[in-house]
């Protein structure tokens, strides 16, 4: 797995929401981003997913070109990602939700293959009795889960996951950890934007820093929370 940003730039009329932002992900990782609200980090992870357009810049994923793709054909090279607001299918079951990504990147395997991975993925999920449940009848936490479920279906080799804890239950927070962990151990490499800075410092074992869409940091946690740079931009100075 290799994931290459390089100068990327993303304007959005006057406002830069990107400058010139440069990084690598290879291998199997467990990287965290924090930054300051606005500071681009939804940007960033919108236009690795296509859902926007670098101004300038190149983005490749395993050798191939990212830059001017769409959401779907992003998808289909190996990428996943969740929304900072979840994005399910409120009129459909649990497990029609999943079928939904299952078909569209794995259109050949067919209906009843396609439904005995999501009965797989929600066993994972610990979510199949719910699957014939509406999704508009779940909570926040299991709206959570059930995007994961979705992008799992998909089975991307990079998961982009845009504040996965927030508005969540902190026993949820650590259930939802826990998955995280299972599937990195299992070789999937995650990109987690989070404003919860335990989970950030504690969790992950890279970590980023954007600040006014400036790349200010890069590098393990313990390392990265005694920046100066970092401690000015996000986690504040005292006085005196």
């Amino acid at each position: 797995m290799d994931l290459r940003i390089e100068s990327v730039c993303k304007n959005f009329g006057g406002i830069q929401a990107l400058i010139n932002v440069s990084l690598t992900i290879q291998g199997t990782e467990l990287v965290g981003m924090i930054g300051p609200n606005g500071s681009g980090k939804s940007t960033l992870i919108n236009t690795i997913g296509g859902i926007y357009q670098p101004n300038s810049g190149r983005i490749t994923f395993n050798g191939k070109q990212c830059s001017g793709l769409k959401p779907n054909q992003i998808t289909r090279l190996g990428i996943g990602r969740t929304f900072q607001v979840t994005r399910a299918f409120h009129r459909m079951t649990v497990l029609e939700n999943l079928l939904v990504p299952g078909e569209a990147v794995f259109p050949e395997r067919g209906r009843k293959v396609l439904e005995k991975r999501g009965m797989e993925v929600l066993g994972f999920l610990n979510m199949q009795h719910l699957q014939n449940d509406y999704a508009r009848n779940l909570s926040g936490g299991q709206r959570k889960l059930l995007e994961l479920g979705q992008v799992l279906m998909a089975e991307p080799e990079l998961i982009l996951l845009d504040e996965p804890f927030a508005g969540v239950h902190p026993k949820l927070m650590e259930v939802i950890m826990n998955y995280i962990s299972t599937l990195h151990a299992e070789g999937k490499s995650f990109f987690i934007i989070s404003h919860d800075m335990t989970s950030m410092f504690s969790f992950v074992k890279r970590l980023l820093v954007l600040n006014y869409g400036d790349l200010i940091a890069d590098g393990d946690p313990n390392l990265v929370k005694k920046d100066p740079r970092v401690i000015e931009a996000y986690l504040g100075v005292e006085e005196g």
